[in-house]
This record gives structure tokens, sequence and C-alpha cells, in this order.
């Protein structure tokens, strides 16, 4: 049987994406569908895989190392500056001086493997991959069986990945939270969220953003805190309206009223996806085990980006994805994936970081 390597790699990307490779030959259904046959056409018994797994981490290794860069950069891009090289190289980022150069930090992984701080003394830093990865399990009975697919792992592995690139984006972002040398006026906490204080943090993200307004980034768990945005303050008094149309012109209450549009946002996607006319980007959200209990993102935690400056973030995919193999003595099969991948945060005056302390993780 020949097998169209190329095909399925290319259908396991357009899947990913939302694309349609060919409108005329494949409905959006039938896409996974038809990755499901030919990766099981592959390795549709234990003795077709053993022959065939090798083509199968080919067609793998391939879609991994297109799909995760480009989904990095679909997520984060506004952000981020995403860059790939080949292994053993790295990159060299050119930061642009000014007159606050003295408060430029970097924030990138250290010997020890912790994100570390340091005084950026040069326009150039350099960055590069460390190795992190996902595993998979197969049950060799189920396989034997045909009652485990393959194809199913592939998407796990996937997934896998890139939550833990999530989580090396995130470390260091929070790293770069208490650089040293960081303004008080760029970090923000409070015990549940103040409306008043996310917008004193846009106005100094949006002071360096040539009008241009700012994004923030947070994940789910935060932006279903933020509720709708009230306009206006709770009015008590001789001020105020009536407290019922009975009470003539006695002192009430006055309610505040909501953005329209925060009401129709929640009511169609359950949490807002604007602040104030800024977008809101969901960074998203898993657990680090089954247990459900420790989420990858801080929920905590919500960054505010100007729009149109120098990207603070970046991230360096060294090397191609790498798939291989490994049974275990009761039979059952570990597939692991691994990516060499490079975080650091440019940690400047012109960005900010909110903190909500009642969803601390």
């Amino acid at each position: 049987m020949e097998i169209n390597k190329q095909a399925i790699k290319d259908l396991v990307v357009c899947d990913f994406f939302g694309r349609n490779p060919d409108p005329t030959k494949y409905s959006a259904n039938d896409i996974k569908a038809t990755i499901s046959e030919n990766i099981h056409s592959i390795c549709s018994d234990y003795d077709s895989y053993r022959r065939n797994k090798l083509t199968l981490f080919e067609i793998m290794q391939e879609a991994y190392t297109e799909i995760l860069p480009k989904s990095v950069e679909d997520y984060m891009g506004s952000f981020a500056e995403v860059r790939t090289v080949g292994d053993g190289q790295k990159v060299q980022f050119v930061v642009k001086q000014g007159a606050r150069r003295a408060r430029q930090f970097v924030t990138e992984v250290g010997l020890s493997g912790a994100y570390e701080s340091f005084r950026l003394d040069s326009n150039t830093f350099e960055v590069g991959g460390r190795a992190i990865g996902g595993t998979t399990y197969i049950d060799y009975e189920r396989m034997v069986c045909g009652n485990e697919d393959v194809s199913e792992q592939t998407q796990i592995l996937l997934d896998a990945v890139q939550f833990k690139i999530y989580g090396e984006i995130q470390k260091a972002l929070l790293a770069a939270v208490n650089a040293e040398d960081r303004p008080a006026n760029n970090r923000y906490v409070t015990a549940g969220f103040d409306a008043n204080m996310m917008a004193k943090a846009c106005r100094v993200a949006s002071s360096y953003g040539a009008g241009t307004g700012v994004t923030i980034f947070a994940a789910p768990e935060f932006v279903e805190a933020m509720g709708p945005d009230a306009i206006g303050a709770p009015v008590y008094g001789a001020y105020a309206l009536p407290a019922s149309p009975s009470a003539g012109s006695a002192p009430g209450y006055a309610t505040p009223v909501y953005n329209p549009r925060n009401i129709e946002e929640i009511a169609a996607y359950g949490r807002i996806k604007t602040f104030r006319g800024n977008p809101i980007v969901e960074i998203p959200q898993s657990y680090t085990d089954e247990t459900n209990e420790v989420t990858v993102t801080n929920p905590a935690v919500a960054y505010i980006f100007p729009n149109g400056r120098e990207k603070p973030v970046k991230i360096v995919f060294e090397g191609p994805a790498r798939v291989d193999d490994w049974q275990h003595r009761d039979r059952s099969i570990e597939v692991e994936v691994y990516q060499k991948v490079g975080v650091a945060i440019l940690t400047n005056y012109d960005w900010c970081v909110y903190v909500n302390t009642e969803l601390q993780d």
C-alpha cells in the first residue's frame, strides 16, 4: 500500500487550524474522519504499527513542526515574536535603545532551569531552546482488539506539547513581573477585580502605544471575574434617584449602568471580550494532570501590552519536533514527542500586569 505522507500531514495541519484543503473533496466533518481512516490504515493493528510506525512518526513530526510555531503566533503574536531555527542555533534579538535603556531587563531560563532576570547591557541578546515534551500511552490489548486508535493519540500529544509551551511562556512572564527595577505603576494587585485599577493599568500601557490602545491577555477565569463593566459609580443621598416611585424625592440609590456590549458578550460567550474599548485575548487553559486541580495557566494574572510597540516576548523554536516510542514490560506503548523551545521576556516600562489574588492558583 502506498502511503501519501504529505497528504495526511496536510490534513492534520488543516484540521488543527480549521481549514479545508479542498472543499470540493471534503466537508468540515470529513477531515477528521479522513485523518483517522488514513492513520488507521497505516497502523490498524500491532503488527502494522511495528511495521509502519516510523512513517507515522514522520507524519506527526512534520505536522507538529508546522503547527506549533504557528499556533503560538496565532494566540500570542500581538505581543510575542516567534522565530524558528535549526538544531544548535540561537536567535539574536536586537533591542531598540533609548533614554530608558537602564530600565531594560531580560528574563530567560538560566543554567539552573529557573527563569532569571539580568540587566541588558547591550542592544542584543541571544535565545536558544530547551527540550520540553509530552507523552501518551497506548494500551496493547485495546490496540490489538481495535478499541484504541493511534490517531486519537496524535491529537493528545499535540495538545500536551502546546500547553507545555504556554506554560514556559507563562513562567517567563511571571518571573518578569517581579524583575528588579520594575516600576510600581506597572504592577497592580487587588483582592477581587477592581475595574478602576485595570483602567489605570490600561492607561499606563496605552501611553506607549501611539494611541492604538492595549490588548489584555488573561486566563478564562480572570476574564470571568471581570464581569460587566459598570458605567458610573453607585450614588447615595439627595442626588440619587428615589428609592421607589412612592418615595417622592426622598434620597435613594442610583444603580450603575452596564455597558450593553458587555452584557451582549456575556450572553453570547459567558464573559466579556472587551474592556473599555480594549480587546481581551484569552490564554488557553488546561490542567497539569487528570485530577483537574492545578492549572497550566495562572488564573490570577492578566498582562496588558500596548499595541504597536516592540513585542516583549521572544519565542524560539529550535529544530523540528521529535517523536519516538517505548514499550513497557506490560506491553503498553508510550509515545513521546519533544520540541526545543526558548522563551525570553524583555521587561520594560511599557507593559503592565494585574493580579487578582482571589484567583491565585
